[in-house]
């Protein structure tokens, strides 16, 4: 398994949760889901870095 770099998020969008207990690999739905709907182009950008182009637009197309 590669070791991967967590991305660094505003904490403005997860405001509905713990912020420094979220698993971004076993609830990457939810982590891609709030991205997408409140973060940035850079919180975009970085969320699609870690989890990888093909995984972010299934989770938005889904």
């Amino acid at each position: 398994m590669e070791n991967k770099t967590k991305p660094i998020f505003h904490k403005r969008i997860f405001g509905d949760v713990v912020f420094n207990t979220i698993d971004y690999d076993t609830k990457a739905n939810f982590v891609i889901e709030h991205v997408f709907e409140q973060g940035d182009v850079d919180d975009i950008r970085n969320c699609r870095r870690y989890n990888s182009s093909w995984k972010s637009e299934m989770n938005i197309l889904s």
